[in-house]
């Protein structure tokens, strides 16, 4: 079994079982997956929309309530449909809801892990320019729609084992890219996962993923309308930054 398949498969592993997935939410750039369990605790999750939303996805921009059980959304993430695939991932965060989280900043982390070291980066980060570069020896960022000074999928073998960071954007789970990322990094390199998609679980820690940085949903109710209304990730409201160390 490869390593990014073991992602999936440890994801999706012991998922808690009595809950169901009570509502979901449908914007332009986030889904909101709210579980219940059966005490009527309630625990919400986020994942990012694909940029392209199929016409025959059954989750189009809207609010649902599926009423069925977790497990069996939380299995979407396999889907080949991407929104199903991001409905799946926002029903796991919701479930993996860790105790023992800790509110390290992103760039801040990255700032200091990257000095003096080679870096390459899954996702165009506002902060690379301002965090990452002036430290780093040298940076390389991958996009899945590379541009100049931008690497692609074709560059991963030759680049990604010189990299002593290497920081993937947890979009990469929805899309399924991640099964073609990981083959390609050192053992002895430093993995984070990072962007309001990302697991908080420490399950993770045992495919090779070092630092989790994520959020938590706050208040569903605020969040929720902000997702509908079509908003970035930057005026999403009531999202708090965490993060999980190994």
């Amino acid at each position: 079994m490869s390593l990014p398949r073991m992602v999936f498969d440890t994801l999706l592993a012991d998922v808690p079982a009595g809950w169901q997935v009570a509502e979901v939410y449908v914007g332009a750039n986030w889904v909101l997956a709210l579980v219940e369990g059966a005490d009527g605790t309630r625990r919400a999750g986020v994942a990012s929309t694909p940029l392209h939303i199929n016409a025959q996805s059954p989750f189009q921009i809207g609010h649902y309530k599926p009423q069925k059980d977790a497990g069996t959304i939380a299995n979407l993430l396999r889907s080949d449909d991407p929104t199903s695939a991001a409905v799946g991932l926002a029903t796991i965060n919701a479930l993996l809801q860790p105790v023992n989280l800790s509110t390290f900043d992103a760039a801040d982390w990255l700032a200091e892990h990257c000095a003096n070291r080679t870096v390459a980066i899954f996702g165009r980060f506002p902060f690379i320019d301002t965090e990452v570069r002036p430290t780093a020896r040298k940076v390389w960022v991958f996009e899945q729609n590379s541009q100049a000074g931008e690497f692609g999928a074709d560059d991963m073998a030759s680049v990604l084992p010189q990299a002593e960071v290497v920081a993937i954007t947890s979009s990469t789970i929805v899309n399924h890219t991640i099964d073609s990322i990981l083959p390609h990094v050192s053992s002895e390199s430093l993995v984070v996962l990072l962007g309001p998609s990302t697991p908080l679980t420490e399950k993770l820690f045992t495919c090779g993923i070092h630092a989790l940085f994520g959020v938590q949903v706050v208040d569903v109710q605020q969040t929720a309308e902000s997702i509908l209304a079509g908003s970035g990730f930057q005026k999403l409201r009531d999202l708090r930054r965490v993060s999980l160390i190994a």
